[in-house]
């Protein structure tokens, strides 16, 4: 059985068609927000659905098929293309599934957005840990206009939406990350410097799962992606490049020795009399425990 997306004509009928599939045997969802409107001065909360004439069922295709044909609302299944063809839309199960259990029964902490209007490329790909959310995947990101930062799950092509989370739950996923090079590649060696120094050597492991921890972790990482491309062309400028990049491989527990291997081929090469020789060899000293 497979997720496919109903469409219907009738407006605001979408709960209704969705308690009449139920009956008829289907998994049925429809997303559901809150719409405040101000009727004779005083101000009425209604659940309405996130995204008019969408209703999302799982089933046999040719049951639901033919529940089409039988619905006493105008309701149809959707295709994916505009052609003749019966090219139903069909939505993966984990994308239905993560997004029924993070958005289902929490309308009042949910924010829908189109595709289009929200960038899935901001932020880590993570999932959740413990709780109500345990195992589910969406990518954790700040949405314009709000202050914290949130999980966002998505049905690919239709609706995607934002839940507020607690930074405890979250763990991140071993996916790569897709940055492009650096723009500016001396504030960026210096900020992976003070995050790799501030995540290793400041923060104690009691605090490793609170919000600090978790977004300077995100911060450092994306940091260390844009750099990965960038290529020194002196011992100086080498050994400024190489030591945030092999602290921040300290703190992934990813390509270590490399990182190790590449800042002692440039700390060699730099006088003694070099504070900046002086301070790779204090963080080498300091990392043995690491």
């Amino acid at each position: 059985m497979e997720w496919y997306a109903l469409g219907c004509l009738s407006p605001r009928q979408e709960v209704k068609i969705r308690d009449e599939a139920r009956k008829a045997g289907f998994d049925a969802f429809v997303p559901l927000s809150y719409e405040v409107k101000n009727i004779r001065g005083q101000k009425q909360r209604k659940l309405i659905p996130a995204l008019s004439g969408l209703i999302f069922a799982k089933g046999e295709l040719e049951a639901l098929r033919a529940y089409t044909q039988e619905s006493a609302y105008p309701v149809f299944i959707r295709k994916s293309t505009f052609s003749n063809h019966e090219d139903y839309l069909v939505i993966p199960t984990k994308a239905m599934e993560d997004f029924i259990a993070v958005t289902e029964h929490r309308e009042e902490h949910v924010s829908y957005f189109r595709p289009e209007e929200i960038s899935l490329q901001e932020g880590d790909r993570i999932r959740i840990k413990g709780g109500l959310y345990d195992g589910r995947e969406g990518i954790i990101m700040r949405i314009k206009g709000k202050r914290n930062r949130h999980l966002v799950v998505q049905i690919p092509g239709f609706l995607v939406a934002a839940v507020e989370l607690s930074p405890q739950m979250i763990e991140l996923k071993d996916t790569p990350l897709r940055e492009k090079p650096s723009k500016n590649v001396d504030a960026d060696k210096k900020r992976l410097l003070e995050l790799s120094h501030r995540l290793l050597f400041e923060i104690a492991d009691k605090h490793k799962c609170e919000e600090e921890y978790y977004l300077l972790f995100s911060e450092m990482r994306r940091i260390r992606e844009r750099l990965k491309p960038i290529k020194a062309f002196t011992p100086a400028t080498e050994a400024d490049l190489a030591l945030p990049m092999y602290l921040s491989a300290v703190l992934l527990n990813e390509d270590v020795d490399p990182s190790k291997e590449r800042l002692l081929k440039a700390v060699e090469k730099l006088k003694d009399t070099s504070k900046l020789k002086a301070s790779c060899l204090d963080y080498l000293e300091k990392t043995k425990s690491k």
